[in-house]
């Protein structure tokens, strides 16, 4: 029968390297006696684990991809040339010391060349009827940037920014994340303010002249 006869003649442990075509093991004539206790080297596909390394169900667990989490994010200094990009550009755009800070959760991508044209109409209009038009007064800054397919809050560089541009009032279109509120909390020249939370923007494009008005009144009233 060939070669299916040939491995009835060899060990059970060695078979699958004479079907594979070994036939010869090389030892080491110069390793100290007793170093190697079995001429076999690991089949293919078995791990090779040394008495140093860790035992295969910890170094299984090593090698997972470790679970989503919000990106870690240093707290910014307070020259905003020393922040990452986008950030600087971001700040030189905005005015020195304005009255009004504006935002909302996807400024960050109307910020960085995912503009909505919608809301950029929105927001003329909205400064032009609280009589801000021209005055330098109203400064947009984002409380998330686009990461990849995502917006990731960024709380550190959103307080800097209000740190810095100290406004009288903070307007938050839609919900804030808790991080955020959380790093305003956290600074002693922030923690005065209170972000005043207004309706979407989705909500405010819808038309409805009520609440238009409303958010008219709020922000004249700060």
């Amino acid at each position: 029968m060939g070669l299916l006869d040939s491995l009835l003649d060899v060990p059970e442990r060695l078979r699958v390297w004479q079907m594979a075509g070994v036939r010869h093991f090389y030892l080491d004539p110069a390793a100290a006696p007793g170093a190697v206790s079995d001429p076999v080297a690991p089949a293919p596909g078995d791990a090779a684990v040394s008495p140093e390394a860790p035992c295969p169900a910890a170094s299984a667990a090593a090698l997972l991809p470790p679970a989503a989490a919000a990106p870690d994010s240093p707290c910014p200094s307070d020259d905003p040339t020393q922040w990452p990009a986008p950030w600087p550009a971001l700040f030189a755009k905005a005015p020195a010391r304005p009255r009004l800070v504006i935002t909302y959760r996807e400024l960050g991508l109307d910020l960085t060349g995912r503009a909505d044209p919608r809301r950029g109409a929105l927001w003329r209009r909205l400064i032009g009827d609280l009589g801000l038009a021209g005055q330098n007064a109203v400064a947009f800054w984002p409380l998330a940037l686009p990461q990849e397919y995502a917006l990731v809050d960024q709380p550190d560089f959103f307080a800097a920014g209000l740190r810095l541009f100290a406004p009288v009032t903070v307007a938050v279109f839609g919900p804030m994340p808790q991080a955020v509120a959380d790093a305003l909390a956290g600074h002693p020249q922030t923690a005065a303010l209170r972000p005043i939370p207004l309706p979407h923007p989705e909500e405010l494009l819808a038309g409805d002249p009520e609440v238009w008005d409303h958010v008219c009144d709020i922000l004249a009233a700060g």
